[in-house]
């Protein structure tokens, strides 16, 4: 698997969750309920995991299943780094990059629509890996634990 992402189909019942997941993260009724920032603690405990990981420019950061962009754009804009989203949900990505552009950090930041469980990056692309709050909505966490793994410089994963 050196190298390249996995390319296993998912089964329909799988892709049925995953969109049907993505279609409730992105709907008015998420945002109403859950605010700009889809997990518990905020910003404030994104930026302590930002810290904790001593993250700086020098940094490349994932944020897998970023939603809105809440998290990656705001560790671009507290430590520097350049981070990549990415997000099941088409309409997520879309939104985010749009705040990427009117925030003035499309620099540093980028959003892609993908699949967590199976990601288009090369090994050992990143340097930290973030999911706040969404590793329980993924149907195989065995699969993503392993793509984070290795897309990672870093033997330890933080999810």
């Amino acid at each position: 698997m050196s190298g390249q992402h996995r390319t296993e189909t998912n089964s329909p019942g799988t892709e049925t969750l995953k969109q049907c997941c993505a279609k409730l993260y992105e709907s008015d009724l998420a945002k109403i309920l859950l605010g700009d920032s889809f997990h518990p603690g905020g910003l404030k405990l994104t930026e302590r995991l930002g810290s904790l990981l001593q993250l700086t420019q020098e940094n490349r950061v994932l944020d897998a299943a970023s939603g809105n962009g809440a998290t990656a754009l705001f560790l671009a804009e507290r430590f520097g780094c350049q981070v990549v989203g990415i997000d099941y949900s088409g309409q997520n990505v879309a939104d985010a990059s749009e705040l990427a552009l009117g925030k003035g950090l499309s620099s540093l930041v980028r959003f892609e629509r993908g699949d967590a469980e199976s990601l288009p990056f090369p090994d050992e692309s990143f340097d930290a890996i973030i999911c706040e709050c969404a590793y329980c909505t993924f149907p195989n966490k065995a699969d993503a634990a392993r793509e984070f793994a290795r897309v990672s410089t870093q033997a330890a994963v933080l999810a």
